[in-house]
């Protein structure tokens, strides 16, 4: 009898809760209204919306009005960017953002803005020392890094740089926000970025959370809408899956965090040393400064992509890096800017387990990716040897 497949590939999107799964199913099923219209549907349609503004208002101790729903995390910081950046401002970031954070600063410098670069350390924290970014400053920059599972310390970081010297600092909270905390003010963001499907939630919804004194300029003209910041009928279903997502998590956070330590540690004590499998671990090597759940590694002997491709024949779903960037060939920037060779750097894989999952399959887990690298390196070894 064979084992079902294992799902480890949360870091990318875990699959709908099925709670949030039958709210969706039930909206849908019963119908939606606009809710900018006058008659009794339209009117259901906007309480559904606003309540599902209210929870995550309060969830991340904020008020209603500061909350902008969005099609997706890279929307909200576009939208967050494009409202504090002047074409010629100074952005700060670093290399291991998420692939969308890295494209709006690459759109940056190329129409002539400045960015710089905060330097990471090998697990991929935020080495500010002896670091003086520029003044009026507006920072870019994740809470948790998707890939390397690094969780950064942001109030070090304000203490670079002090509040006279900032423009505004956009944090993306999408990682982070499934397994700490995360209230608005304590973070110290002029902007907050919320992912729903790194929450079991649906996927098509986001939201941007926004210092009451900050003007947004919609990216997408319309007609008022999200009170004028983005343009187009909101989806009211998704944005109440993505409420009742949040509401869920919060409640069930702290124990949801121990079992991914347990999933964790199951898998460490399985898989053994990393090294015995031709795996150089990435990121921190304390788990009390990475996303629980979250293990990656790099191969200078095959391709990410690879690898992906080998464990998910083996029944593994994992993925190369962050998921944006699966497909690609090239070095991960992020492994580079930890200090990583180019071989390395195509070899990344992230595994990254959810509430879901269980102790069962964290074991399994180690010991497809043992006997999958231990196939994979003798084929690699093969195909080299002289005849």
């Amino acid at each position: 009898m064979g084992f079902a497949r294992i799902f480890a590939d949360h870091a990318a999107g875990s699959p709908v809760r099925s709670e949030v799964a039958e709210l969706l199913a039930t909206l849908y099923r019963d119908g939606i209204g606009n809710p900018n219209g006058g008659h009794a549907e339209a009117r259901r349609a906007r309480a559904l919306l606003d309540e599902a503004r209210v929870t995550i208002a309060e969830a991340f101790e904020v008020e209603p009005r500061q909350v902008t729903f969005t099609g997706s995390a890279s929307e909200a910081l576009a939208l967050a960017l494009c409202s504090e950046l002047l074409d010629t401002g100074s952005l700060l970031t670093t290399a291991t953002e998420h692939r969308g954070a890295r494209a709006l600063a690459n759109r940056h410098q190329a129409a002539g803005g400045s960015v710089e670069l905060i330097p990471v350390s090998a697990s991929g924290a935020w080495r500010l020392e002896d670091f003086h970014p520029r003044a009026h400053t507006v920072g870019l920059l994740a809470i948790s890094s998707g890939e390397l599972g690094t969780e950064q310390n942001v109030q070090a970081l304000r203490g670079v740089l002090p509040d006279a010297d900032f423009g505004a600092l956009i944090l993306d909270g999408v990682q982070a926000a499934a397994s700490r905390a995360l209230q608005f003010s304590e973070a110290g963001a002029t902007h907050l970025v919320i992912g729903s499907a790194k929450l079991e939630g649906p996927a098509g919804i986001a939201a941007l959370l926004s210092a009451p004194d900050r003007h947004l300029k919609p990216l997408v003209p319309g007609g008022g809408q999200e009170r004028g910041r983005r343009g187009g009928t909101e989806a009211v279903p998704l944005a109440a899956a993505f409420a009742h997502a949040v509401r869920l998590s919060v409640q069930e956070r702290e124990v949801t965090r121990r079992h991914l330590s347990a999933l964790s540690a199951a898998f460490d004590n399985a898989l053994g040393a990393p090294e015995a499998h031709g795996l150089r671990p990435t990121g921190p090597a304390d788990r009390t400064n990475r996303l629980p759940g979250h293990h990656s590694y790099a191969a200078n002997w095959a391709l990410g992509d690879d690898l992906v491709a080998a464990l998910d024949h083996a029944g593994l779903a994992i993925s190369t890096g962050s998921a944006c960037s699966s497909g690609s060939r090239e070095p991960s920037e992020a492994l580079a800017a930890c200090g990583l060779s180019d071989d390395e750097s195509r070899g990344g894989i992230r595994i990254s387990f959810g509430r879901t999952n269980s102790i069962d399959e964290a074991v399994r887990a180690a010991a497809i990716v043992a006997a999958t690298c231990a196939r994979v390196r003798d084929l690699a070894l093969t195909e080299v040897r002289p005849v």
